[in-house]
């Protein structure tokens, strides 16, 4: 019963033998998956919400809006944890052990909309000074294809030209991104797996 017990711990929760590299962990979160941020909400209870997000090797970015619960949560604690996490184990089987996730626990510093603040990406392609207003782009290009990509629908072309367009000033995709907030999180821990590392020999 021990010997399974271990077996069944190296593969299925964290241990040395599963931890991601710095470098893997960098190419993990270069995918285009959703981070799930957790707050503190003036409740006490955790609030967790999805993002698009960018990591630029050093800190984790992330753009809401003022109306987010988010951003009224990080506003009086910044104090948060973010989860990027893949599992194909629900449709591929528990013998190929695909699993991977990095989770991040750091305080966020923001930026809104109009208020002349920038907030610095540390590295990477984009480093540099950012306004709040210039971010809604910057990380959505990150998840938009553009018509060199072979899309048939929505390009990332397609939904520029929309958002910018005059029938489009009124509309609710624009109302919903005005008075965007920068969010800034600088990791104080980070832990990731990759479960793929362990085979689960105590199937065979």
């Amino acid at each position: 019963m021990a010997d399974t017990q271990r077996k069944l711990s190296g593969a299925l929760a964290w241990s040395p033998q599963v931890a991601m590299s710095r470098q893997e962990i960098d190419e993990f979160l270069s995918g285009r998956w959703v981070a799930r941020l957790a707050t503190v909400g003036a409740d006490g209870y955790p609030h967790v919400f999805p993002f698009w997000y960018y990591w630029d090797g050093q800190c984790l970015y992330l753009t809401a809006t003022r109306t987010r619960g988010s951003y009224r949560d990080l506003e009086s604690n910044p104090r948060c944890s973010v989860v990027v996490d893949m599992d194909d184990r629900p449709l591929m089987g528990m013998r190929s052990n695909m699993a991977r996730a990095v989770m991040i626990t750091g305080d966020a510093e923001m930026a809104l909309a109009g208020s002349g603040r920038k907030i610095t990406i540390e590295a990477g392609p984009w480093r540099g000074e950012y306004l709040a207003e210039q971010t809604l782009g910057l990380i959505t290009s990150r998840y938009l294809l553009q018509a060199r990509d072979g899309v048939v629908g929505t390009t990332g072309e397609s939904f520029r030209e929309m958002i910018s367009s005059a029938e489009a000033r009124d509309s609710q995709i624009v109302n919903d991104n005005t008075g965007r907030v920068f969010i800034k999180i600088r990791p104080k821990r980070i832990r990731a797996w990759d479960f793929s590392k362990a085979p689960i020999g105590w199937m065979d």
